[in-house]
């Protein structure tokens, strides 16, 4: 095996040599990374879910083979469905110290795109129990080592929740260890199941419960979503997606939250999120939405028709009503939004539609930091000059030795008859100075793309009429699909960049789905690492030149048809055809 491995390294090629089945191609696959042969660096994650369903099902499952191997040279491994180590049992403190230098331990990412062939990485590829005794890893700090993991799947929704691995030296090996591990793997599934039972039980329960008052109520959780008839016709996708988010802060919270909200539709909307528990993991939260009608707003805001702005939805009409609304008052504006979603030129084009020969002024924290008395004289001499606009970029940002100056001159200006209006533009986490917020009278959000993504089809041929400056370009049908579909974590920022990339493959004519950035065809929920974003778009690019052929893209790519299925569905790549 060992000269069978060292020829493949040197040549790619093997001897006439019987070898276990999948060893070969997990080799090839580990090439195919860049994985190094004589080099060990897995990666490590701080945001892994260590208190989630997995982890409560596993860990009675985990306790009683611990004690089964308490005599033995084995640890037992539980990961996620990405490799990533979450929990380590190991008694022999010799074995535990091995482990540690082999950086197998919580928190190090042991996939096969990292570390290659492995127990971990190996099963999870292949989806199916996998065993690797020493000169078998394609790694040589492995060699010492002999693992066994077995897949763990949610057996609610098919997919792959995590692995069970059982490592030890190969002196100690035992042919029964892949066994022992399907054996610990289908506990846990059994767990699950009966977790995700008492989930949905849960859930359920609450979400009758509080139906029976009236309104509209909707239950969210990982897998599900229940709606009543009520929340059925009041909300529209874009709202599932508020929702979404503020599920998600309601997670981190871990409290109730009631907030105000602008639905989809125009409608203010109060929305009380709860966390409902099964035990010692929350199941998901429900919702109340709740419109008074005293709070409802115009159904037909009319945006003012000389703001130069693309975007016809609800939301983004009554932001930038509400804002030119407060620049005819000189009210001074706190305006807040998410990066890239256009804050500044929200505030250049309400500033331009109502004083559009006026001194337009914008001060960035590096402008105060290479010349403050500059600026400091031209802020100054927007006092008294009618119409004129200063906008305050990411103030938490300021030199802190420039707040106490900008603060006076605040004072001094709050009262002139002649003062300029301000605006302060800020990421939604940020902390500006609180001196300056009370400064500012009222704060504006600019709602974020992916709540207003109607607005895509009014941005995208203006973008392109300014990226071409007016050359015959335009954008598909298809292409625009695709663009609906994709949630921008990165905002109009990103969309800009994304039709400034389709316009170095299609100059003039209709812009194609595949002359779209890879990025654009996914719809993937979390954050990926560098790795999985290269892996995402070389199996986006290769599905685009096959036309969508999954099992051809699988060949070129030199990976199975389940594999590239899997990580189509995990990556949620969207590709037209087979």
């Amino acid at each position: 095996m060992a000269k069978a491995r060292e020829l493949f390294l040197e040549s790619g090629s093997l001897p006439r040599l019987p070898m276990r089945t999948g060893i070969v191609e997990s080799w090839r696959r580990s090439r195919l990374s860049g994985v190094a042969s004589d080099h060990l660096d897995p990666p490590y994650f701080d945001d892994l879910d260590t208190g989630g369903r997995l982890i409560h099902a596993a860990r009675p499952v985990l306790d009683r083979l611990q004690e089964v191997l308490s005599d033995a040279s084995a640890s037992l491994l539980l990961t996620d469905a990405h490799g990533r180590i979450l929990d380590r049992r190991v008694e022999h403190a010799s074995l535990a110290a091995c482990l540690d230098r082999l950086q197998l331990a919580p928190g190090f990412g042991y996939g096969e795109e990292y570390v290659g062939t492995n127990g971990i990485g190996t099963a999870i590829e292949a989806r199916q129990v996998a065993a690797v005794f020493g000169t078998e890893h394609f790694t040589e700090r492995l060699h010492a080592m002999a693992c066994a993991g077995a897949p763990v799947h949610n057996p609610l929704t098919g997919r792959l929740a995590g692995l069970i691995d059982i490592t030890c030296w190969i002196k100690d090996a035992n042919p029964l260890m892949a066994a022992l591990a399907s054996e610990a793997a289908e506990d846990i599934e059994q767990r699950l199941l009966e977790l995700g039972s008492e989930h949905e039980r849960a859930l359920l329960t609450a979400f009758l419960g509080i139906s029976r008052r009236g309104g509209a109520v909707v239950t969210v959780s990982e897998d599900l979503v229940i709606a009543n008839e009520h929340a059925a016709h009041l909300l529209d996708s874009t709202d599932h997606t508020i929702l979404r988010d503020k599920v998600t802060e309601l997670s981190r919270a871990g409290r109730e939250l009631v907030e105000q909200v602008m639905l989809a539709g125009g409608d203010m909307a109060t929305i009380r999120l709860r966390p409902v528990g099964a035990r010692a993991e929350p199941a998901g939260a429900i919702v109340e939405i709740e419109i008074a009608p005293d709070a409802r707003p115009p159904r037909h805001l009319i945006r003012p028709p000389q703001l130069r702005l693309a975007g016809s939805s609800y939301a983004f009409t009554k932001a930038c009503t509400d804002l030119g609304t407060h620049c005819r008052n000189r009210t001074w504006v706190l305006l807040e939004g998410e990066p890239g979603v256009g804050k500044l030129a929200l505030a250049e084009a309400v500033h331009r539609s109502h004083s559009p020969a006026s001194p337009f002024m914008v001060i960035r924290p590096q402008d105060l930091a290479e010349d403050r008395p500059a600026c400091q004289r031209r802020i100054t001499e927007a006092i008294g000059t009618p119409g004129a606009t200063v906008v305050l970029r990411h103030p938490e940002r300021y030199p802190q030795e420039t707040i106490s100056a900008l603060l006076e001159w605040m004072r001094t200006t709050a009262h002139h008859p002649g003062r300029p209006w301000v605006v302060a533009t800020t990421h939604l986490e940020a902390r500006p100075p609180e001196d300056l917020s009370s400064a500012l009278a009222v704060t504006l959000t600019m709602p974020a793309l992916r709540h207003r993504i109607e607005d895509v089809r009014d941005l995208v041929p203006a973008l392109l009429r300014r990226l071409s400056r007016g050359g015959p370009v335009s954008c598909s049908p298809a292409a625009m699909r695709v663009l609906l579909r994709y949630g921008w974590p990165g905002n109009v920022t990103e969309l800009l960049q994304a039709l400034r990339s389709a316009l170095t493959r299609r100059r003039i004519g209709e812009i194609q789905p595949q002359d779209l950035p890879e990025s654009c065809h996914v719809t993937s929920r979390r954050v990926l690492t560098p790795w999985e974003s290269m892996e995402r778009d070389a199996i986006v690019r290769t599905l685009r030149d096959t036309d969508g052929d999954k099992a051809l893209a699988a060949h070129l790519l030199g990976i199975s048809r389940a594999t590239i299925y899997r990580k189509i569905s995990t990556y949620g790549i969207s590709i037209d055809g087979r």
